[in-house]
């Protein structure tokens, strides 16, 4: 019996020549191996890195304002507002606090036109020249309007980082790694706030930390000149080319099937996008009313529990406690921001967004009363001396509450903003929560010092840890859980009143009686 018929196959003529053909078959078996280059990761982490810079410099400017005022807090009622040795009364030192929020709830509307109308590397780009323009002010002037000046441009540069950054991220990075990169942005922006706290302990005066932060704008630009635009923002404006030559910088040269893949993707998305313009009436329907009602009471919360007032007025705060050197104290409270900021962002997407909340205003409302209760019978009386076992519980009461707020308040509002909008709506309501976000941050850091000297700190912080508890109440009654469901989902829950009715009564016992999961 020959060979063939052993193996089953037919008979052929030529069947003496067969393993001629092995090489010829080669090719197509081993055709899989050489298929496409794969993805390249590396060029889009470093763009979210390179623009995370300017979430540092935000960061920055924020933590700036804790040696800034201590060191320009008038001594015994000494003010002085000309020269080099300006000193300013609570007054003055509430506005200097407050207009960076001002500032950046200009920056925030302005950088919304520059990066639809002239993109999104360019607005980035634009960030530097309120920061170094603000900053020059902070450093070189010698009068009390330019130093508001100052506050209010370096406020208006982090507002617009706050609108453009995110918007850039999420168009150039792949959608398998922009969940974990998209939490770059805080932690850096934590980084921030550490790094202006530890350099005002070796810096001589808050004019020198002015000109490092000159520095640091112009690494952040510099950095961002060699990033290429976004190709969402290329393809809608039909510049094909572009988009190309930019997805290939962000993917890799080898990566051009992939390259014409996504260009495809985008402009098909481009195309199904409803090409009317939502009309801001539209919120008062209910299925945009009560997203734009949560969202609002969060960034409400997010802001009275008063974090803000305590980031810019740390060392402040820390000297009326009884610290001698308020700064040290300062830079561990920022380290622990970094921290914890870290650690929200990685149980996030386990614990769900209602139990990480609920945990947050917890622990802050725990914090806040103790604070109040060091204050009012420790203190009794600002800037007395205490002894260092009692400042150590002040350390505590104050760690716990950034903690808290980092775990949870500092990021989520933000997330359930962006997850329970429909894509329409999300530009516009993004616009009128940042908005409202920022103003009641100018209005918490305006009178932070007015409401310590008319009622005293105690009772500043007793204010605080009431709102936090209402944040919880908030949470378990009115915030449903968006962990786990797609945005088309979580458009449908606010589509009639029984369908987020039977929600809250089921995520009520969810949250107090499971991990959420």
């Amino acid at each position: 019996m020959d060979s063939n018929h052993e193996t089953g196959s037919p008979r052929h003529p030529q069947s003496s020549h067969s393993t001629e053909t092995v090489p010829l078959l080669h090719p197509a078996k081993t055709a899989p191996v050489t298929g496409p280059a794969p993805v390249a990761m590396f060029p889009s982490v470093v763009a979210a890195f390179v623009t995370a810079t300017g979430f540092l410099c935000m960061g920055y400017t924020l933590g700036y304002s804790s040696p800034a005022t201590h060191d320009l807090q008038a001594v015994n009622g000494s003010v002085v507002t000309h020269g080099a040795n300006i000193k300013l009364d609570s007054s003055a030192l509430a506005w200097f606090g407050s207009l960076v929020s001002g500032g950046a709830m200009v920056g925030g509307f302005v950088a919304g036109l520059v990066a639809e109308f002239a993109g999104r590397k360019l607005g980035m780009m634009m960030c530097s020249l309120p920061f170094c323009g603000g900053w020059s002010l902070l450093a070189f002037g010698d009068t009390v309007a330019a130093l508001y000046a100052g506050r209010f441009l370096t406020g208006m540069a982090a507002g617009m980082v706050t609108s453009i950054g995110p918007i850039y991220i999420a168009e150039v990075v792949p959608p398998e790694v922009r969940g974990r990169l998209s939490t770059v942005s805080q932690i850096m922006m934590m980084v921030g706030i550490l790094t202006v706290y530890a350099l005002s302990t070796v810096v001589p005066s808050y004019k020198w930390l002015a000109i490092i932060g000159i520095g640091l704008s112009a690494f952040h630009v510099t950095g961002v000149v060699f990033l290429p635009e976004t190709p969402r923002w290329y393809l809608a404006r039909g510049r094909r080319s572009d988009a190309k030559a930019s997805l290939v910088w962000l993917r890799g040269a080898g990566a051009l099937q992939a390259v014409e893949d996504e260009c495809a993707s985008i402009e098909a998305a481009l195309e199904s996008r409803p090409r009317e313009s939502i009309a801001y009436r539209e919120f008062t329907k209910p299925a945009l009313r009560r997203p734009l009602l949560i969202s609002l009471a969060l960034m409400f919360f997010r802001q009275w529990s008063g974090i803000t007032a305590v980031v810019f007025y740390a060392g402040i705060i820390m000297k009326s406690a009884g610290f001698h050197n308020a700064n040290q104290a300062s830079i561990i409270l920022a380290g622990l921001q970094v921290v914890f900021t870290a650690i929200g962002s990685a149980l996030t997407d386990k614990a769900g967004r209602r139990v990480l909340l609920a945990a947050s205003g917890i622990g802050m409302c725990v914090a806040s009363v103790a604070m109040g209760v060091y204050y009012k019978e420790v203190i009794g009386v600002v800037f007395a001396d205490v002894s260092w076992k009692l400042q150590i519980m002040a350390v505590v009461a104050l760690g716990v509450y950034v903690s808290a707020f980092s775990v949870g308040l500092g990021a989520i509002p933000w997330l359930v903003m962006a997850e329970i909008f429909p894509n329409r709506a999300r530009s516009a309501a993004s616009g009128m929560v940042t908005f409202f976000n920022w103003g009641m941050s100018f209005i918490v850091t305006l009178t932070f010092f007015h409401m310590s000297e008319a009622f005293g700190l105690d009772v500043v912080f007793w204010l605080y840890g009431g709102v936090c508890l209402a944040l919880v109440l908030f949470v378990i009654f009115c915030l449903p859980e968006t962990k786990g469901r797609t945005l088309e989902e979580n458009e449908r829950l606010f589509a009639t009143p029984s369908s987020i009715n039977s929600l809250h009564s089921s995520e009520r016992v969810v949250l107090v009686g499971d991990s959420g999961y």
